[in-house]
């Protein structure tokens, strides 16, 4: 896990009268170039190629070479092109980061797959 889940506290301002607004920052790593270009080199339209990271607890949390927490939409992937609401958690903090350490390995360079174990997939888990 990364160093910025470590046990650092921070103000979390997204706390809502019953639990934590959880968002989901959708990047599509193309830039537009797979919407502007795929049809032309692969006859299939194809809107983006894309990396999401959950945001919550006023952090990005996200799969790249292991599971990555940073300040929100400030990740290699540039600005994120949407980001969509996805509800309120009433887990804490301190239990979403022990459940990050439970799937640290399911979630690492050496597990990382671009088509079955990816940023993705791991949005999807963590979101669930």
């Amino acid at each position: 896990m990364s160093k910025e889940m470590s046990t650092e506290k921070k103000k979390i301002p997204e706390k809502e009268e019953k639990g934590y607004k959880v968002e989901l920052y959708l990047y599509d790593l193309s830039q537009g170039m797979a919407k502007a270009m795929s049809m032309g080199l692969l006859g299939k339209q194809i809107d983006g190629i894309w990396h999401t990271g959950v945001v919550v607890y006023g952090s990005e949390y996200f799969y790249g070479g292991g599971i990555q927490a940073s300040s929100p939409g400030m990740t290699q992937a540039g600005s994120p092109v949407q980001r969509l609401p996805l509800g309120v958690t009433y887990i804490t903090q301190d239990v979403f980061h022990d459940f990050l350490r439970s799937v640290a390995d399911q979630y690492s360079p050496r597990t990382y797959n671009l088509l079955t174990n990816n940023c993705n997939n791991f949005s999807d888990a963590v979101s669930n």
